[in-house]
């Protein structure tokens, strides 16, 4: 007889994929917004140098944290057969590499150390390595919900991981207690995050290896692995290269302007992405079902990432100065290029779940390795010269990705190029004149303090998108502000 409780719900229940995207926006957004407390409170109590070495530390553990189960969760929410049959092969497969992958960044920790060109990384490395090992629990119940398209459960864990992240990251900070408080502090985000996914989630902890499964899994799981490590490396290696040519100084002003841009921008795409991923997975036979989602998705994100993005162009050194203080002035610069950078990043991000959905990320991969064959050398010049050339750079080469992306699109949707471009067209130019204008205002302004600068430029820059948005694209402005309101019903509804 099973000792393990049934799941609560079951996982083919259907669900509005619009209700779950909220569902993970909260989610996302709660902790997201705590990491950005984290980041500002901690601005103030931690030196560029530390915040620099701990990003470089987690370039390390990020290494490993993109393969640790070789695509298995994404395989588990893709695969047709029910996931009762596919779970205990996949969850002996998940914590096998996982297992693998934490004692590897355990060991190799003082060889990576080396290469970054930054030895006292080594003990710093180790110590995240363990979180990665924690974190490797994760994948079952996580590849259960999303599998479902029940994001809403997701609440508890990561709301509560982030918030005692929050709390050991600051409270040891103020302890004196250096670059350590954030290493700390993301182990017990971890640990808690993880023990909540199992007590909420409660998937059948059995393990068990069906070859033909796992065949099955690794096959869809390896190239997805190699997509997300390429990822990895387009991601990372600003900060890397950076680390390496300019010091852990100048990393630390690259990270915390990448990171406000980050938060905003990509951490939208990503919950929303996570979300279409599994919707899209439910339709992949339907070619008409697909491209009219992808459209719609697309055209949703970008009315709000455009705005967000280049609206953070225009009011970057408000913002910086507001979050970080003075000391990290520097970083205003590259946070206005890297703004523009994730706002185009954002335009065609989610063909990547589509081609996953469908059991294509071969073709992720060769695009990424293309990339990533331009970007380094791109890069590795820029860091030669500053932070600022470094951000533009990846806007150069984002272009290049932005329009090999346009031309896949087509061939595997059928989504003519010019349907796809008629979709950014008019978020875009609603955008591009806001940011213009916002930004002229912010020159005339009077020198108020930040807080007040940064209130009039936002509340007339959301107002002036608004207004053009309907005026440029009337579609995109009623289908987002259908959207709000569709969600705002949903959720009332559901309190009920």
């Amino acid at each position: 007889m099973s000792t393990t409780a049934p799941p609560r719900r079951q996982s083919n229940a259907p669900r509005n994929p619009r209700l779950q995207a909220l569902w993970n926006y909260v989610v996302f957004g709660i902790t997201r917004f705590s990491t950005l407390i984290m980041t500002v409170v901690l601005a103030r109590l931690l030196s560029p140098e530390d915040f620099g070495l701990f990003a470089l530390g987690l370039v390390l553990l990020n290494l490993f944290d993109y393969v640790r189960d070789f695509g298995v969760t994404a395989a588990l929410v893709q695969h047709r057969t029910p996931l009762a049959r596919l779970l205990p092969t996949g969850l002996t497969i998940s914590l096998l590499f996982g297992l693998v992958i934490g004692v590897a960044a355990l060991g190799f920790a003082p060889l990576l150390a080396d290469l970054l060109g930054h030895p006292e990384l080594t003990p710093i490395v180790r110590a995240l390595a363990v979180a990665l090992l924690i974190s490797s629990f994760n994948a079952l119940p996580q590849a259960t919900l999303r599998r479902g398209l029940d994001f809403g459960r997701r609440l508890a864990p990561e709301v509560s991981g982030a918030l005692v992240k929050l709390a050991v990251g600051v409270g040891l900070a103020a302890s004196g207690a250096g670059i350590w408080s954030l290493v700390w502090a993301q182990l017990a985000g971890s640990l808690i995050t993880t023990v909540l996914y199992w007590v909420i989630v409660r998937p059948p902890f059995r393990l068990g290896f069906d070859r033909r499964i796992a065949v099955d899994l690794l096959r869809f799981g390896v190239p997805v692995t190699a997509v997300t490590f390429l990822a990895y490396l387009v991601y990372n290696l600003p900060a890397t290269i950076v680390g390496r040519r300019l010091g852990a100084e100048e990393v630390g002003f690259y990270s915390l302007g990448y990171r406000l841009a980050e938060l905003t921008v990509l951490s939208l795409c990503t919950v929303i992405g996570e979300v279409l991923f599994s919707a899209l997975a439910r339709i992949q036979d339907d070619p008409r079902g697909l491209a009219d989602g992808y459209r719609t998705a697309v055209g949703t994100v970008v009315a709000i990432t455009f705005p967000v993005g280049l609206g953070m162009a225009a009011v970057a050194p408000d913002l910086v100065s507001l979050l970080y203080g003075s000391q990290f002035a520097a970083a205003a610069q590259p946070l206005m290029l890297l703004s523009v950078f994730v706002a185009l990043h954002s335009a065609t991000f989610h063909a990547g779940d589509m081609l996953k959905a469908i059991g294509h990320p071969a073709i992720l991969t060769y695009l990424s390795v293309g990339g990533l064959v331009v970007l380094v050398p791109v890069l590795w010049i820029a860091a030669g010269h500053s932070l600022t050339m470094v951000a533009a750079a990846l806007i150069g080469v984002e272009v290049a990705n932005f329009v090999a992306r346009l031309v896949i699109v087509r061939r595997v949707l059928g989504l003519p190029i010019g349907s796809q471009l008629g979709v950014y067209a008019g978020p875009a130019l609603a955008a591009a004149i806001m940011t213009i204008i916002t930004w002229t205002l912010g020159t005339v302004l009077p020198p108020w303090p930040a807080v007040l600068r940064l209130a009039v430029l936002v509340t007339f820059a959301t107002v002036l998108y608004l207004g053009s948005l309907y005026v440029f694209a009337p579609t995109s402005g009623a289908r987002l502000t259908g959207a709000v309101r569709a969600a705002r019903r949903r959720s009332a509804a559901t309190a009920e």
